[in-house]
């Protein structure tokens, strides 16, 4: 009987091939995931568009704090006075969209005044912002 007093010494390229198993099933999985819609049938140039006027208009974004203060852009303002400082801002940026991300621990009094004050502000459609549900 023949003992070894150590084990015979690995080749180096053998910890390579898991690595590149790896390496080959990722890269069937985006060229598969890559190519979901067929090609269209027959090529087309299309020709050449702009923006509708909605789509240009895009709305100004309120952040309302967990303590009630609004930020428009790097101003803050106390959600009772934010309507005439809405306004203004309407008017330079010239949008009547508003989209708000209020943070859920806002109190609804001050989101409800800051609505309100949207509204004499002459804003045509609010946006609340929300994040997608689990």
């Amino acid at each position: 009987m023949i003992e070894f007093d150590q084990d015979p010494p690995r080749r180096q390229f053998e910890t390579l091939i898991p690595l590149i198993n790896v390496v080959f099933l990722l890269l069937i999985f985006f060229l598969l995931a890559g190519t979901m819609s067929p090609p269209d049938p027959v090529a087309v140039s299309l020709p050449q568009g702009e923006l509708n006027d909605r789509e240009r208009d895009l709305p100004a974004t309120l952040v309302m704090e967990a303590d009630g203060f609004v930020w428009l852009g790097d101003r803050v303002m106390d959600a009772k006075i934010s309507g005439h400082m809405v306004e203004k801002y309407l008017k330079e940026q010239g949008t009547k969209r508003v989209a708000i991300k209020a943070d859920q621990d806002a109190p609804a009094e001050a989101l409800l005044l800051l609505m309100e004050g949207l509204r004499e502000a002459g804003v045509e459609q609010v946006t609340i912002l929300t994040e997608r549900g689990r």
